[in-house]
């Protein structure tokens, strides 16, 4: 797992076949954000999973349930609720809630797209759920007037489709503490490539009387920490986590997905973590 001074070389391959659905947001990733966002009026719960190794070698297993509903076509709105349980640490713990609500601004076809996100976050300090990775190891312990973490996190998503099987993102992440004043900085950056046809009907390629044909996206991402204004700018990797993760989404039928992936520390204070999520759209 996350070792002192390991060094990492993760061959991928990937190949672009034809267009897939994407469930509006993240397509086969976990922490980008794409241009996407959902219709109006259509909903979406998930359930996402994390197992995950910290750099001590402590274990953890953490879940995120999210509720999200498409208010109009360009603005999507969530729900999301957290809790962990630790190795040695006895019994589960539920940590907190967000709120989001992301806007696109433009309509589909406009280059690199943005989209901006507002999140507010409550959080324990022992939630474990990797969303989003922002600041520095090293950073001043301020004063909190709380004992939980209260959190406004903003996003400029730059987001762009190459061809109908292909988008690419990027995401500039601000996370500002209400309590202490301080925002810490992070970056995310992937693709999403189709591995097969969106919208396939019933018995496409499976001959006649076949059922539904399984639709598949493969994402990569690479996210990490950029510093914060107290102690500045960096991407020292003795003081910040880096992160890349190939993903896979499944659409077993027109509304149920299944996503897989591995968030995989490429510093020496990030962590690896196997990732899960399971949603159904209404």
């Amino acid at each position: 797992m996350c070792l002192k001074g390991k060094k990492l070389v993760l061959p991928l391959a990937l190949f672009i076949l034809s267009p897939v659905k994407s469930f509006a947001g993240n397509g086969a990733n976990f922490v980008l954000y794409d241009h996407h966002t959902a219709e109006a009026g259509e909903m979406e719960v998930m359930l996402m999973n994390d197992l995950g190794q910290e750099p001590d070698g402590t274990r953890y297993a953490a879940q995120m349930v999210e509720f999200e509903v498409g208010i109009t076509d360009r603005w999507t709105a969530e729900f999301m609720a957290e809790g962990q349980s630790t190795s040695g640490e006895g019994g589960y713990h539920v940590t907190g809630f967000r709120l989001e609500s992301r806007h696109r601004l433009f309509e589909y076809g406009t280059f690199l797209n943005p989209g901006i996100y507002f999140e507010y976050e409550s959080l324990g300090e022992d939630t474990k759920y990797l969303m989003e990775v922002s600041g520095r190891e090293d950073s001043t312990e301020g004063e909190r007037s709380r004992p939980r973490e209260r959190v406004l996190e903003t996003r400029l998503i730059l987001g762009h489709d190459i061809t109908e099987r292909f988008d690419v993102a990027l995401n500039w992440i601000n996370e500002s503490d209400l309590d202490t004043g301080v925002t810490a900085f992070g970056y995310a950056i992937g693709m999403n490539y189709g591995l097969s046809r969106a919208g396939a009907k019933a018995g496409d390629h499976m001959g006649e009387g076949g059922g539904h044909h399984p639709e598949v996206k493969l994402g990569l991402e690479l996210f990490g920490a950029l510093g914060d204004s107290d102690r500045g700018i960096t991407a020292d990797s003795e003081v910040t986590q880096h992160y890349l993760s190939p993903n896979v989404m499944f659409h077993l039928t027109d509304r149920l997905m299944v996503k897989l992936g591995a968030a995989v520390g490429l510093t020496n204070v990030s962590q690896d973590i196997f990732r899960t999520a399971i949603g159904y759209e209404f």
